[in-house]
């Protein structure tokens, strides 16, 4: 293509990117057709560059067409009569009327101050509130005095129980401890007790015996044909005291036959036949 035909069709992209109609499409749109149409990527970018310029300078406003454009004929301003003021007037009165009445109904009751009655009524709805406050306050103040004499004197009760069961403890102790004591001092006690008891009876056993023995000598040496009537004094047998004959004279004529109990070291009681 010849540079007349390139140039032609360079005008006619520049043509196609101002008018109106293309300019509501988008921009790649745009492009497309004109690489559609044979431009080249130069050629549409020198292209978008013209056609932004001849935009901007035919929205630029001209400087003095103001100056020099035809002004239009200017009435004089009318002037106003009594209908007009009194119109206004009366416009402005209920108007100002209407703006009172509802500042009146809606706002001045929130901006006055209460009055003295509601003062009063609030003074005694909260003197009534404190008094009921104050008797609730005394009222659980009691209670609770009550409830913490209550509980000391169960604590008080508890404590002396729980004295009087120590007490009573230490005194089981003590006499569990005295009789353990006891106990044990019989048991030291009962083997010398018996030892001693046992000493005791062989020594009366042994002195008893030798009283059988002293008597059966003295009744042997009275003889067998010495009158019962007769009476005899016995004889002394190695300084031990003899009986005496009127003891023996009932005695004699079953003294071979006599017996004599004699009771052991062992609770056991012994007979010998003399």
């Amino acid at each position: 293509m010849s540079a007349p035909d390139r140039q032609e069709l360079l005008n006619n992209a520049i043509a196609f990117l101002n008018d109106p109609k293309s300019q509501a499409s988008p921009v790649a749109q745009r492009i497309q057709f004109l690489e559609a149409k044979g431009l080249n990527s130069a050629e549409i970018d020198l292209a978008l560059r013209q056609a932004a310029l001849r935009n901007t300078s035919v929205s630029a406003p001209a400087p003095y067409a103001a100056a020099y454009g035809h002004n239009p004929y200017l009435h004089p301003a009318q002037r106003w009569d009594w209908r007009d003021y009194f119109i206004t007037g009366i416009v402005s009165g209920v108007v100002t009327y209407g703006a009172v009445a509802l500042f009146k109904k809606y706002l001045l009751p929130h901006l006055q101050p209460p009055t003295a009655t509601a003062y009063e009524e609030d003074r005694d709805a909260l003197n009534a509130q404190f008094d009921a406050a104050e008797a609730l306050l005394k009222e659980i103040q009691n209670e609770t005095s009550a409830v913490r004499a209550a509980v000391e004197e169960q604590k008080e009760k508890i404590d002396q129980t729980t004295e009087d069961m120590r007490e009573g403890e230490t005194k089981t102790r003590d006499e569990m401890r005295e009789i353990r004591e006891e106990v044990s001092n019989i048991r030291e006690m009962l083997p010398k007790m018996i030892e001693k008891n046992k000493e005791s009876q062989n020594q009366s056993l042994t002195e008893l015996q030798q009283e059988v023995k002293s008597l059966k000598a003295l009744l042997l040496s009275r003889g067998p044909n010495v009158p019962s009537s007769s009476p005899a004094t016995p004889l002394p047998l190695l300084g031990r005291p003899s009986i005496p004959a009127w003891q023996l004279a009932p005695s004699q004529p079953n003294a071979s036959e006599s017996s004599t109990t004699v009771v052991n070291g062992k609770g056991k009681e012994k007979e010998e036949e003399t």
